[in-house]
C-alpha cells in the first residue's frame, strides 16, 4: 500500500504571508527612524557645546529599539542565517552601545576612566565608523531575503493587481530616481543657489527613502509574480515558483544605498558633516548606487506582472475546445455512411 506524497510539504510557494510581511515593513520603519535618530544624536553628542549626557543616554534607546527592529526583520530568514543575522546584530549594537557610555563618561569628571585611554577612544572610532557602513547593509540584506519570500497560493494576488502594484513601484523608483538627480543636477548647474545648498539634502533624504520603500514593494511584487500557479508564468529566464536572484541583488543594492544616502543627506540637512559614515566618497557612491539600482529595478518590475488575466486565459481555452468540439461536429456530420 503506497501513500501520496505531501506536496504542501515541499511547495517552494509556501512563504511568506500578508500578516508577516506587515510586521516586517513596520520593523524596517521603526529602523530606519531609530538608526537615523541615533546618527543624529551621535553627531550631536561630540559637539563641543553640548556638555550633557542626554543625547547618548537617548542614543542608548535609540541603538536598543533599532537592534530589537532588525531583529524582527530578520525573523522571516531561515534558522542558520537568522542566528548569524542576531549574533552579528548584537554585536554590532554593542559597540555602538559601548561608544555612548565613553561619551558619557568623557563627559563626566573622571579624566582617569574611559576618556583617559587613547588606544580605547581610537578602537571605539574605528570600529563605529565600522558599524555605521555595516549594520545598514546587514539589515538589507536580511530585508531583501525575507521580502523576496514567495507567498502562499491562496494570498497570490490576482495578475491585474499585480501589475498595478507593479506600476506603482516603478513609479516610486523613478521618482527617487527623479528626485536625487534633479538636486545633483541643479546643484552642478547653479553653484551660487544657496537654496540648494541648504534644503537639497532634505530633499535628498526624502527621495532616498521613497527609493528603499519603493524598492521593498517592487521585490514583493516580483515575489508575488512568481507566486503564481505554474500556469501563470512570470516573464523572465527564471521558472514560476522561484524569485530571481537579479531582483533581489538589486533590490538590496537599492535599500542598502538608501539608507545610508538618507542618513548622510539628513546629517547634512541639519547642519552636521557626516563625520560618523564614508564621508563626501560614501555620499557619492549611494547616490549613484541608488540611481542605478532604481533604475533597473523599476524596469523589472514593470516585466514582472503576467500580461494576461487567468480568467481570459479560461475564456479562450474554452472557446478554442468549443471550436474544436464543432470542428469534430462537422467532419462526423460529412463523413461518408459505411456501405
Amino acid at each position: 500500500m503506497t501513500t501520496a506524497p505531501n506536496t504542501d510539504a515541499c511547495d517552494p510557494r509556501i512563504g511568506l504571508d500578508a500578516r508577516r510581511m506587515a510586521i516586517t515593513i513596520v520593523a524596517a520603519a521603526i529602523f530606519l527612524v531609530t538608526w537615523i535618530g541615533a546618527g543624529l544624536l551621535e553627531v550631536k553628542a561630540q559637539d563641543s557645546y553640548v556638555s550633557s549626557p542626554g543625547p547618548s543616554l537617548l542614543r542608548l534607546a535609540l541603538i536598543a529599539v533599532s537592534g530589537a527592529a532588525a531583529i524582527t526583520i530578520a525573523r522571516g530568514l531561515r534558522p542558520i542565517p537568522r542566528s548569524v543575522f542576531i549574533v552579528v546584530t548584537v554585536f554590532l549594537c554593542a559597540v555602538e552601545a559601548l561608544k555612548s557610555i565613553f561619551t558619557i563618561d568623557m563627559l563626566g569628571t573622571d579624566a582617569g576612566g574611559l576618556a583617559g585611554n587613547p588606544t580605547l577612544t581610537t578602537a571605539l572610532g574605528a570600529l563605529s565608523l565600522i558599524v555605521t557602513v555595516t549594520f545598514p547593509i546587514v539589515v538589507a540584506l536580511a530585508l531583501a531575503g525575507v521580502t523576496a519570500q514567495l507567498v502562499p497560493v491562496a494570498e497570490a494576488a490576482a495578475p491585474a493587481v499585480l501589475r498595478r502594484r507593479s506600476r506603482a513601484a516603478a513609479i516610486g523608483l523613478f521618482a527617487a530616481t527623479g528626485i536625487v538627480l534633479l538636486v545633483w543636477l541643479l546643484r552642478t548647474m547653479f553653484v551660487d543657489a544657496m537654496f540648494l545648498f541648504e534644503y537639497g539634502d532634505a530633499v535628498n533624504a526624502l527621495g532616498a527613502a521613497i527609493g528603499l520603500v519603493s524598492a521593498i514593494a517592487a521585490l514583493r511584487v516580483i515575489a508575488e509574480s512568481r507566486s503564481l500557479p505554474a500556469d501563470e508564468p512570470a516573464v523572465g529566464p527564471a521558472s514560476s515558483g522561484t524569485t530571481p536572484r537579479s531582483a533581489r541583488t538589486l533590490a538590496f543594492v537599492v535599500i542598502a544605498c538608501g539608507l545610508l544616502l538618507c542618513l548622510e543627506s539628513t546629517l547634512l540637512a541639519v547642519g552636521y558633516p557626516p563625520v560618523s559614515t564614508l564621508g563626501y566618497p560614501g555620499w557619492v557612491v549611494s547616490m549613484f548606487g541608488l540611481v542605478l539600482g532604481s533604475l533597473v529595478l523599476a524596469v523589472r518590475t514593470l516585466n514582472c506582472a503576467p500580461t494576461h488575466d487567468t480568467q481570459t486565459r479560461d475564456e479562450e481555452s474554452a472557446l478554442s475546445g468549443d471550436e474544436e468540439s464543432d470542428k469534430s461536429h462537422d467532419r462526423a456530420i460529412r463523413r461518408p455512411a459505411p456501405d
